[in-house]
């Protein structure tokens, strides 16, 4: 998952970096996505010393409680071999100034862990040289406890964060930072770690919280925030309605093993009844149903202690109209019969062996709805002209009728 960095003191870049700026009010993590890795991230080291950490695979495990979470509805949660430390970094702008620096853990049972702070002196600014303190930490586990880095005594190194070697030591007592810095030239910037696990006891974290008295920001562990959009496309023949529905988390992280419910609602009804369970892959669910009635359609994700739950809007599904028939072709109008030729007296009539032939529309043809006017004065009359039937296919399927509405 996003935000998780192998080394994320390392990263943190103490040496040569603009002050941060803390302010107060909650800042909510979505699972180990920290959005401000400059004020606080994850972090891993080693519990012996800082660099010193084995290669171990990190799984952060997302879920309600334990019991009731200090802040929101869910933390953090690690289960390490020992011998690492998994927790949070914060970097500070002013050791001096940074009065909040600490964590809530809940452990299964007793455990260890331990906490680092680290100390540029103003004389090595500039430089990668920084003072790191090693505090040893403990909690009787089955409650949560906040664990505080600002008050602690610190046993101090000085280390070339360029090379990860320790380049000096102080022979004093262990001491708090705040003593320590005013015996090496005063305030600068710095870091402080507090991580568990040194002795593979599971243990969940929540509410780091970092800052100066009047300015504190507090981190909320919480699970993805995710979405669920809907859309469906007609089957050409038939009345078979794919619907499919997309799930999203805010951080672009996917969800192992997901489903979602396809969910069905008569027009006339305010309950929704579930239709099919799908699988999510690729972050895509189908479902075919067959749209023999008129009904409303959406997909549901249920809650789960890695993510929220979220359902998507409802989309309306109509029964297309059957398809027209072919149109018959109209009756042909009968032309009316000739004039005799202008030459033919009018008294005399035709002749019996020459009856007045009665033209006829060609077989198969259909005359105009609306046949011209034909001149009967003179000339005999011509055979209207054959105009082409109807289209033997109807007019297209029309498209899917679909009504997007506020979530139901």
């Amino acid at each position: 998952m996003a935000g998780l960095a192998a080394a994320a003191v390392t990263a943190m870049g103490v040496v040569g970096l603009a002050a941060p700026s803390y302010a107060d009010g909650t800042v909510t993590v979505q699972g180990t996505a920290f959005p401000d890795p400059a004020h606080a991230d994850l972090s891993f080291v080693g519990c012996a010393d800082l660099y010193q950490r084995s290669n171990e695979p990190l799984t952060p495990m997302v879920g309600l409680g334990p019991g009731e979470a200090p802040t929101g509805t869910r933390s953090l949660g690690w289960d390490l071999a020992g011998g690492n430390a998994v927790g949070a970094v914060f970097p500070v702008p002013s050791v001096l100034a940074t009065t909040t620096a600490n964590l809530e853990v809940n452990a299964a049972g007793h455990a260890t862990g331990v906490a680092y702070a680290g100390y540029q002196q103003p004389s090595d600014a500039g430089t990668s040289l920084v003072w790191i303190g090693r505090a040893a930490l403990t909690t009787p586990g089955s409650a949560w406890q906040k664990v505080d880095a600002t008050s602690r005594l610190y046993a101090w190194a000085k280390y070339d964060m360029s090379t990860r070697q320790q380049v000096g030591s102080d022979p004093g007592v262990p001491t708090t930072v705040a003593a320590f810095a005013a015996t090496h030239g005063g305030d600068g910037p710095g870091f402080y770690t507090i991580g568990f696990g040194c002795d593979g006891t599971p243990f969940s974290m929540d509410t780091l919280e970092i800052g100066s008295p009047d300015s504190v920001t507090t981190y909320d562990l919480e699970g993805l925030r995710t979405s669920v959009t809907i859309a469906s496309s007609r089957a050409s023949t038939g009345g078979e309605v794919t619907i499919t529905g997309r799930l999203r988390t805010e951080t672009g992280d996917p969800i192992p093993f997901a489903t979602m419910i396809l969910e069905r609602r008569e027009p006339d009804s305010t309950q929704w009844k579930s239709v099919r369970v799908a699988e999510v892959q690729g972050g895509v669910a189908h479902a075919t149903v067959q749209a023999s009635e008129r009904a409303f359609y959406r997909w549901r994700f249920v809650e789960r202690p890695l993510a929220e739950g979220a359902v998507s809007q409802a989309l309306l599904l109509d029964v297309l109209p059957p398809l027209p028939s072919e149109s018959p072709s109209p009756s042909p109008t009968s032309a009316p019969s000739p004039t005799p030729p202008s030459d033919v007296p009018s008294s005399t009539p035709p002749t019996p062996h020459e009856p007045t032939p009665t033209p006829s529309s060609p077989p198969g043809s259909a005359s105009p709805s609306t046949p011209g006017p034909t001149d009967t004065s003179s000339s005999p009359a011509t055979p209207p002209p054959a105009s082409p039937g109807y289209p033997t296919d109807g007019p297209s399927s029309p498209s899917e009728s679909t009504s997007h509405r506020p979530r139901l």
